[in-house]
């Protein structure tokens, strides 16, 4: 009997309308999380990338005022 109206008084008192609202809301922040740790992850490749293209560049830079240097020294 104590059982039962325990039952009652939170039917009573709205609890399981806000145990509904409270399940449904974690359900969309787990879903929220998700995604942005999809997001942080896309973005850390994007950085990696950038990162090799930066080096990429920046040797062939080198590289090219060190010929250009090299061939004005040797012929000037």
């Amino acid at each position: 009997m104590a059982g039962d109206l325990g039952c009652d008084v939170a039917d009573s008192n709205g609890w399981n309308e806000y145990q509904k609202l409270v399940l449904a809301e974690l359900v969309r922040l787990d879903a929220a999380t998700k995604q942005i740790q999809t997001d942080v992850t896309e973005i850390r490749l994007h950085v990696a990338v950038l990162r090799t293209r930066a080096v990429t560049w920046g040797a062939l830079g080198g590289f090219i005022m060190w010929a250009v240097s090299l061939a004005a020294s040797r012929y000037l």
